[in-house]
């Protein structure tokens, strides 16, 4: 591979955005609008931390000693808090836009990783899902829609359970989870900050939400952001008795 060197004045030029950057970073806002940069305060950004006695790191995933991560009893699951660096760029979406977000501090960020497929405690090197401005940002749409009685496809790492929970809107919760190691081995640390009763089915989305009745849907169940539109519109016709159903990833977003 073929090196590249940058010329001084390329040097200066990343150095100088960098430092502009880190110059302009304002508060953490949950209402935060999505921009191609973000630049925030550290100490302002603070997701729900499940374990917090779990001390954060930087390190890969696989070398974590065991005061730095919780794992589920089968070792399908690994919780723990990524330690992202100050002025190191994460990567922020918003439909078919991308951008970046730093941070003039370090941060924790909770994140869980899952195993290889068939090989429980082997883990994949990226994060099966993380509390990112990019996820927050995305999930927050759907979490607008929710009132009387709310199915939440795919539990994650709980953040949309919680703030649906919260709404005055929102009477009752149906969480639909297709993981049971997951339900049992996370869910207790999510019950206590979910403010209305909660119902749990573990099961397949695509073959329970068909059979359930509810004012709204939110389904996070993709894993990756974007084309999942075709598997939102079958499920949408499946699904006659949930009056409006919203999916991570497939919703037009309006800033």
């Amino acid at each position: 591979m073929t090196k590249i060197e940058l010329t001084p004045a390329q040097k200066l030029e990343i150095f100088e955005e960098y430092q502009r950057r880190m110059r302009s970073c304002v508060p953490w806002d949950s209402a935060m609008k999505w921009a191609p940069e973000l630049d925030i305060v550290g100490a302002s950004y603070r997701p729900f931390i499940a374990f917090p006695e779990l001390a954060p790191s930087d390190a890969p995933v696989a070398e974590l000693n065991p005061a730095e991560h919780a794992d589920s009893p089968n070792r399908l699951f690994r919780y723990c808090i990524r330690l992202h660096r100050a002025g190191r760029r994460l990567l922020t979406w918003w439909g078919s836009q991308t951008g970046s977000v730093i941070f003039d501090s370090d941060v924790p960020i909770p994140a869980i990783f899952q195993c290889r497929e068939g090989e429980p405690g082997v883990w994949n090197e990226s994060p099966w899902m993380s509390l990112t401005p990019a996820e927050l940002m995305t999930l927050r749409e759907g979490t607008r829609l929710a009132k009387g009685r709310v199915v939440i496809a795919g539990l994650g790492l709980g953040h949309q359970l919680i703030e649906v929970s919260r709404r005055l809107q929102v009477k009752e919760v149906v969480l639909v989870e297709l993981s049971q190691e997951l339900v049992d081995f996370y869910l207790p640390k999510i019950r206590p900050h979910v403010k209305k009763r909660l119902t749990v089915i573990v099961g397949d989305a695509f073959a329970v939400l068909p059979t359930l009745a509810a004012n709204v849907a939110l389904v996070d169940i993709f894993p990756n952001y974007g084309g999942n539109e075709a598997a939102m519109l079958e499920l949408r016709r499946r699904c006659p008795k949930i009056k409006k159903l919203w999916g991570w990833g497939t919703a037009t977003m309006s800033l």
